[in-house]
């Protein structure tokens, strides 16, 4: 499969809050960069759905608090999850970010590329 991502990205776990005028899904992501997450949520969510995305993005150890991005995006992949040990159904969704401030788009960059992670966890897309 050929890899179409421009962006790093890191198999890190942040708190998420998606909505629409319909819902709101609290969850958390499974992977992220500055320009889009991958997260699992108990609601079947259309392609192309937009929502409004709001990540909760660590500051650096001893310098910020927690930051809040609030940003728009689109589901551009979903998919049903098979898990065990639960009743209720569970979809893997991507949700690309339609409207970021480039501000908001370089505290994920940053964080994404910190040294707070393992090297495991970074993936260089080209």
């Amino acid at each position: 499969m050929l890899e179409r991502r421009k962006n790093i990205r890191a198999q890190k776990r942040i708190p998420l809050k998606l909505a629409d005028p319909a819902f709101d899904v609290i969850t958390e992501t499974v992977d992220v960069s500055s320009s889009g997450a991958y997260c699992r949520v108990t609601r079947n969510l259309p392609l192309m759905s937009k929502i409004e995305v709001v990540l909760l993005v660590p500051g650096k150890e001893d310098e910020s608090p927690t930051k809040k991005i609030r940003c728009k995006g689109v589901v551009v992949r979903a998919e049903p999850a098979i898990l065990r040990d639960t009743d209720k159904a569970h979809y893997n969704i991507a949700i690309f970010f339609t409207e970021i401030s480039k501000k908001d788009q370089k505290i994920v960059a940053d964080y994404v590329a910190s040294g707070n992670m393992d090297p495991a966890e970074i993936h260089i897309s080209q």
